[in-house]
């Protein structure tokens, strides 16, 4: 008789047990459940916390907290690009209209023809010509830098001469040097120096470099080139004695919405592609760009490139 009370007193407390595990897990999984809902409708971003005693809901909660992690990264960076999307949108609109503003108010002078000379048509001529392709260009970086971000632009590596390629950046900007007053220093290791490169990518980087230094540094009237080898690397320095970059805005230089116009001359703007293109460029080539600056001193660009050992 014993036995058998002690057997149906153990059913008892086995079905109690059970009651309660359901109780507890229903109790879990709706808190589960109340958690997702306003995570769903964007009204919280709250994560599960639950001291439960039985593991395969600790395991459930820890999983979704992960998941939830997950879709609220990607739900910031979702955020972070339609800001960026719509300034970068406001930027482009400012350059585009404010270059045509500029292109109709000559194109209207020169309708109207009263009492304008032949020279000064001629004036009013080349500085149409010069904004529309100020323009056009603008327009092209713009398709370049949406290409290039895109991944749809594999670029082949290959030996690549880069020293070469350094003599021939100051030779294409001699010119512009000259006009200046600039005095251009170019130091280059004695012998050639190769990497592994594609030609064309690298003499857009240069040029993009140059340009601007050229752009910000002329004040300086000293731009310079420079070549080293550190490790397995080749390191390219364009430098400027310039105005500079103020400290803060170092970090951002590379960012396609920064406007380095804004930094350097506040009476201008930009939409700043060329510098992103850039960086897009070398990192395509395994390579690595940074910049430093010391106001009212010297600016430098430099870029890393993975040396091509014969």
């Amino acid at each position: 008789m014993s036995i058998l009370i002690g057997i149906v007193t153990l059913s008892v407390l086995l079905n109690i047990i059970l009651a309660l595990r359901i109780i507890v897990n229903k109790k879990g999984m709706s808190c589960i459940g109340e958690v997702l809902a306003d995570i769903s409708n964007f009204r919280s971003n709250r994560r599960i916390h639950m001291g439960l005693k039985y593991k395969s809901l600790k395991d459930i909660s820890s999983q979704l907290n992960i998941l939830l992690d997950k879709f609220q990264r990607t739900l910031d960076e979702k955020q972070t690009l339609e800001i960026a999307h719509k300034q970068l949108i406001a930027n482009i609109s400012h350059d585009i209209r404010t270059p045509l503003t500029s292109l109709l108010g000559f194109v209207e002078v020169l309708q109207k023809g009263d009492g304008i000379s032949s020279i000064e048509q001629k004036e009013y001529l080349d500085i149409i010509q010069t904004k529309a392709q100020n323009l056009y260009q603008m327009i092209q970086d713009f398709f370049e830098l949406s290409k290039l971000e895109s991944e749809d632009t594999p670029i082949r590596l290959v030996k690549t001469d880069l020293t070469d390629l350094a003599e021939e950046a100051v030779a294409a900007f001699y010119k512009d040097f000259v006009m200046n007053g600039i005095t251009p220093e170019i130091q280059l290791p004695k012998q050639r120096v190769y990497v592994l490169g594609d030609r064309i990518s690298l003499q857009r980087i240069l040029n993009n470099l140059v340009s601007n230094a050229l752009k910000y540094g002329k004040d300086g009237r000293v731009i310079g080139i420079s070549l080293r080898e550190v490790s397995d690397k080749v390191w390219v320095d364009v430098w400027d004695r310039g105005k500079g970059i103020p400290e803060q805005d170092l970090p951002l230089v590379f960012n396609r919405l920064y406007t380095s116009e804004v930094s350097r001359n506040s009476s201008m703007r930009g939409t700043g592609l060329g510098l992103a293109i850039t960086k897009q460029l070398v990192e395509k080539q395994n390579g690595e760009i940074e910049v430093s600056s010391v106001l009212g001193e010297k600016t430098v660009f430099s870029f890393s490139l993975i040396k091509y050992h014969i």
